[in-house]
């Protein structure tokens, strides 16, 4: 209990933005009488991809970058698998193809920013342009197909409890520990903050950054995996909003833009926020649009917070 306040404590933002997260649920639950097993699974499993490519994108930014080419990658993984299946009848190997795609992008991106120094805002948002060009070229309308099981497996319920909902649970999980607990975390926050001085005490700076956008292809690429399950299809257009959706996220849950600081704790209840705030308005037949705002009033929000905490506490100081 005393670890949880002390995190807390030391990361506020993050208990802030579960507080907001409870209170959308909440909200969300009672505008929803009606709710069925069915349905609540749906939701989550329509939740999940969000999360996943913002694990990826609070990776590169932690690590002082950024990622504008995530809602492609996620666009190009869905669109491989959907019409590799519908032309060879198997889902199994265009998965493995997708994800390859991603990571191969994640590489160049790591390379050209890591080593070859080149500007990650250019390089990700050309790389972003690339893939959402191929996937047009190689799904011209919304359509594919994938198999069977793949449609089935968001539905799947195991003791009670949603594969989605165990899903959500348990790779964030996964992701925490070696942020939190090994070397590569440390390294990660270390060049993140400083490079210079995390390069004169041994660590590969060069190495770690190019991790991080490799590690942000790979998640946003199984991101594209379960929009593929959701939708049973393949869409050259569906990641589009991801890219701002998954940066709005890390700042709401606390991730420093200026790198070095951030957990995964806090993106990801950012990104579900995001997400129910969608699911919210429409169950209160409101014009889905109005997200956007909500979004970007809570973003302003987020970033003007501490200033104006330190501002307040600077005065009490000199008063």
């Amino acid at each position: 209990m005393d670890r949880v306040r002390l995190y807390f404590k030391r990361e506020p933002s993050v208990l802030a933005i579960y507080v907001v997260l409870a209170l959308v649920l909440t909200l969300w639950v009672l505008s929803n009488r009606n709710l069925t097993t069915l349905s609540v699974t749906v939701t989550i499993s329509q939740k999940v991809p969000l999360v996943l490519a913002t694990i990826g994108a609070a990776i590169v930014i932690i690590g002082r970058g950024i990622d504008l080419s995530v809602g492609a990658v996620l666009t190009i993984a869905n669109v491989t698998i959907a019409a590799g299946t519908a032309r060879s009848g198997s889902s199994v190997p265009w998965i493995f193809v997708g994800l390859g795609i991603a990571l191969v992008a994640g590489l160049v991106n790591g390379i050209c920013v890591a080593y070859l120094k080149l500007p990650a805002l250019i390089v990700t948002l050309a790389t972003q342009s690339i893939l959402l060009g191929t996937a047009l070229y190689i799904l011209p309308n919304p359509g594919g197909a994938v198999d069977r099981w793949m449609k089935d497996l968001p539905l799947l319920i195991i003791a009670g409890v949603p594969l989605m909902l165990l899903l959500l649970i348990l790779v964030p999980l996964l992701t925490w520990y070696p942020l939190q607990a090994t070397r590569y975390g440390t390294a990660l926050r270390s060049a993140g903050g400083d490079a210079a001085a995390a390069f004169s005490t041994g660590i590969n700076t060069r190495r770690v950054e190019m991790s991080t956008y490799v590690l942000s292809a790979f998640f946003a690429g199984l991101g594209g995996v379960v929009m593929s399950m959701n939708a049973g299809s393949g869409d050259p257009t569906i990641g589009v909003p991801y890219t701002l959706n998954t940066i709005a996220a890390c700042v709401l849950g606390g991730v420093a833009l200026s790198g070095g600081r951030g957990t995964i704790a806090g993106p990801i209840a950012g990104a579900l926020v995001i997400s129910f705030l969608g699911s919210l308005l429409f169950a209160l037949d409101i014009n889905p649009y109005w997200q956007y705002v909500v979004t970007g009033s809570l973003l302003v929000l987020a970033i003007a917070a501490p200033l104006i905490i330190r501002g307040i506490s600077r005065r009490k100081e000199f008063a």
